[in-house]
């Protein structure tokens, strides 16, 4: 519900905001936590202010190839629009139910769609963001311990692997099945696999 951008920005642009909220709360010192685009700006927030971050947990690194960041920057729009008959929002709703089937709730799908149209028609911004960032190369940067995160059903699970051979001291840790909505349908689980790191 914050103001929004009028043209896109960088992850470290949105990065940068966090020490904003950091300083005003008089926190000197945090562990940051970010998933999907939310990686890459908790990775950028390491790199650019590891004094300020003691550890990182990333969870859904989207550490793309150049060939998919290609295809991502060619499908990054989706009409929004309002239509007389309501079907702006059924398009929406059904394309997250192919993305997720069962495997996701009711309520978590809902969540999503209602984000996506209160972002309204700049929604894309973020992850322009992030198909446009260096990921890699921040990654190889971070000082920090670092936990990367993943659920067998998330869409980003297939890159872990990527950043193992990138990082191997990292830690890692896998939760079976659930979908990109794990941290709102499966809460206790989730926090469960961060608590010996935290």
């Amino acid at each position: 519900m914050s103001d929004q951008p009028n043209e896109p920005l960088s992850i470290e642009e949105y990065a940068s905001v966090i020490t904003d909220v950091m300083n005003d709360q008089e926190i000197d010192e945090a562990i940051v936590i970010g998933h999907h685009t939310g990686a890459a700006i908790a990775a950028s927030l390491g790199e650019k202010h590891p004094s300020r971050v003691k550890k990182i947990i990333l969870h859904g690194v989207p550490l793309y190839s150049e060939e998919e960041k290609e295809d991502r920057m060619n499908n990054l729009k989706t009409d929004l629009s309002p239509k007389e008959d309501g079907s702006h929002l059924l398009n929406y709703w059904n394309w997250i139910q192919s993305r997720v089937g069962d495997r996701a709730s009711l309520e978590a799908c809902h969540m999503s769609l209602l984000h996506v149209f209160l972002a309204g028609e700049n929604e894309w911004f973020c992850h322009h963001a992030a198909f446009a960032y260096d990921l890699e190369r921040t990654l190889l940067k971070l000082k920090q311990p670092c936990l990367i995160v993943t659920n067998t059903g998330d869409p980003l699970h297939y890159t872990v692997p990527r950043v193992m051979q990138l990082r191997d001291d990292f830690e890692y840790k896998e939760m079976d099945g659930g979908s990109v909505f794990f941290i709102r349908d499966e809460p206790e689980k989730w926090v469960d696999c961060l608590s010996d790191f935290l």
